[in-house]
């Protein structure tokens, strides 16, 4: 670095007050040697001096044989300007003198206005321009050129072209890399006050500018959200419309897999009504306007099944015609309906048996609505409707005999009206041979029936004989009273004969109990014991009809007479009685 004669490095120099500092937005103006103070002595070193840019007034020695000059910090000279290259020039010792070249820059190098294309020799004086930074070459060992400047006074001004003294014109921008370059003159004067406030309106201005650009950006980034919010919004409910259509269709679906048509058009017409242009919406109603008509008469054939209306039930089924999606159902009813016409054919026959025509006629008929060809309902229908012609046919009044004369006394004497009895027989014993008859039975039986009380087991049984022999069989409620006290005095004669081991006269009163009274529980039980023991009895004798055939052919005989003639035993000791009585 240059120093002064007393040994201190040169002061910087300052722009003038008021004018711009040099930056990357706007250059100050060259100033120039009339306007500076007077120079100290030069050193005869070359050296480079920042007259415009980051480093304005800064002075650079040129000592070695090359310098690199840019933006990198481990360059010789860094020029922190974001217009100029990391490594934008190189400056170099060519010969006695310097020349300089660019290294490939992106906003190139211009030496007194001229683009550096090749290595270029530097004179003294001349102002290499990288992007906004400007640089003055002063070599005094090689020049005849006084850097001294005059004393300072009123600034020239510019002569009328093609006068003499008149200051040559700028060069005009030069067009390189697509990006406008503007060439400086290697000295220009300080602004004057109204050029500075003229910029200074300049760069107001394009603040304002850029103010309003900014807002007019922002009013358009709030319209363009508004807009991607209200389109977002109607995505949405496109979305959850979509959804919902869809929803309903696939409901519509559902029914009519489950063979619920009208509840399914129902859906698809709603649907149509929002979406008229949904797809397959058409398809199935046009479907639904077959279907249900099959569907209604399906419903009803099942509700008249229910009830066993099968003709009705088969006359639905058969108008319900061919059907594309409830051909299952309506197969799955005509299947039930065969079933019930089974059925209910049974039940008609057993009612044909029952003698109830009119019901299984009936039946049949409903049937054959149904099933017209049934063949068994067809039989069970005819033999029905036969039967009731028979059984509706006039008869021909028959006349019968005229009414016995005795038979209002005999219903009487059953009833226990012995005097009633006895006055109508006494009216007709004279014409009639059977009333006078009865009349003496009457009055016999009426005799021994006022000693009920003392009669012993022979009087009574001459009673419970007049009894029978008047009512033709069927006792009277006289007959009931004695043969209630005749049982009881055979039960009596049973037991004692059981005890005694008299097994026939047991058997023989057992029975005539159960003559006198039907009911009699003792009576029975003795006749169930005697059963039983005929077996040992009858066992017993057949051990001793060989050794002692004697004792044998008592007990064959007690065995006949305690067993019915149906009894096995009965018919082997019969056997044995008459074998052992030859």
């Amino acid at each position: 670095m240059i120093r002064m004669s007393n040994g201190s490095p040169p002061a910087r120099r300052r722009p003038p007050s008021g004018a711009p500092s040099g930056g990357t937005g706007s250059r100050p103006a060259v100033r120039r040697t009339s306007a500076r103070p007077a120079p100290a002595p030069v050193s005869a070193a070359a050296r480079l001096i920042c007259i415009a840019g980051p480093k304005d007034g800064e002075e650079f020695a040129l000592s070695e044989e090359e310098y690199v000059i840019g933006r990198a910090t481990d360059n010789a000279i860094c020029i922190p300007d974001t217009s100029v290259s990391r490594k934008h020039v190189m400056v170099r010792k060519s010969g006695a003198g310097w020349a300089v070249s660019d290294l490939g820059s992106g906003n190139g190098t211009l030496v007194n206005g001229d683009v550096v294309s090749d290595e270029t020799p530097l004179a003294n004086g001349d102002v290499i321009t990288l992007g906004d930074t400007e640089l003055r070459f002063e070599d005094v060992a090689n020049s005849t050129l006084m850097v001294g400047a005059p004393a300072p006074g009123p600034r020239p001004r510019p002569a009328a072209s093609g006068s003499r003294g008149a200051v040559p014109p700028r060069p005009g921008p030069r067009v390189e890399g697509g990006r406008v370059r503007s060439s400086r003159a290697t000295a220009a004067s300080a602004p004057t006050p109204e050029e500075l406030k003229k910029k200074k309106l300049i760069k107001l201005g394009a603040v304002g500018a850029v103010l309003v650009l900014f807002a007019g950006l922002g009013v358009v980034r709030m319209n363009v959200q508004k807009q991607q919010a209200v389109a977002a919004e109607e995505a949405r409910q496109g979305k959850n419309h979509r959804e919902r259509l869809g929803s309903l269709f696939q409901d519509a679906k559902n029914l009519v897999r489950e063979g619920k048509w009208v509840e399914a058009k129902a859906k698809l017409e709603e649907l149509q009504t929002e979406a008229p242009e949904y797809p397959g919406v058409a398809d199935y109603l046009g479907h639904a306007a077959r279907e249900i008509p099959v569907q209604e008469k399906l419903t009803a054939a099942k509700e008249a099944l229910s009830k066993k209306e099968l003709g009705k039930a088969g006359t639905l089924l058969a108008g319900a015609g061919e059907s594309q999606f409830l051909y299952e159902q309506v197969n799955e009813t005509k299947r039930a309906l065969s079933e019930s016409a089974d059925m209910r054919t049974r039940e008609a026959r057993k009612l044909l048996d029952e003698n109830q025509l009119d019901m299984a006629k009936a039946i049949t008929d409903d049937i054959l609505v149904a099933f017209p060809e049934h063949r068994d309902a067809k039989l069970i229908n005819e033999q029905a409707a036969q039967a009731i012609i028979v059984r509706d046919t006039p008869k021909p009044v028959i006349q019968g005999p005229a009414p016995k004369p005795w038979e209002p006394a005999v219903d009487r004497f059953r009833d226990g009206d012995m005097s009633g009895a006895v006055a109508i027989l006494n009216a007709c014993m004279a014409r009639n041979a059977q009333c006078k008859k009865l009349l003496g039975q009457m009055t016999e039986f009426g005799n021994l029936y006022k000693r009920l009380e003392d009669l012993d087991a022979r009087g009574l049984s001459k009673l419970m004989s007049l009894d029978k022999g008047i009512t033709g069989g069927r006792p009277s409620k006289m007959a009931r009273n004695a043969g209630t006290r005749a049982a009881t005095i055979f039960y009596k004669g049973a037991t004692a004969a059981k005890a005694a081991g008299q097994w026939s006269r047991a058997m023989d009163y057992s029975r005539k109990a159960l003559q006198a009274d039907p009911g009699h529980a003792g009576a029975t039980n003795i006749i169930s014991e005697l059963r039983a023991k005929a077996k040992d009895v009858y066992l017993h004798a057949y051990s001793l009809k060989d050794g002692s055939p004697d004792e044998a052919l008592p007990k064959f005989k007690d065995v006949v007479a305690m067993t019915p003639p149906d009894d096995e035993y009965h018919e082997k000791a019969k056997t044995w009685v008459e074998k052992l009585s030859r």
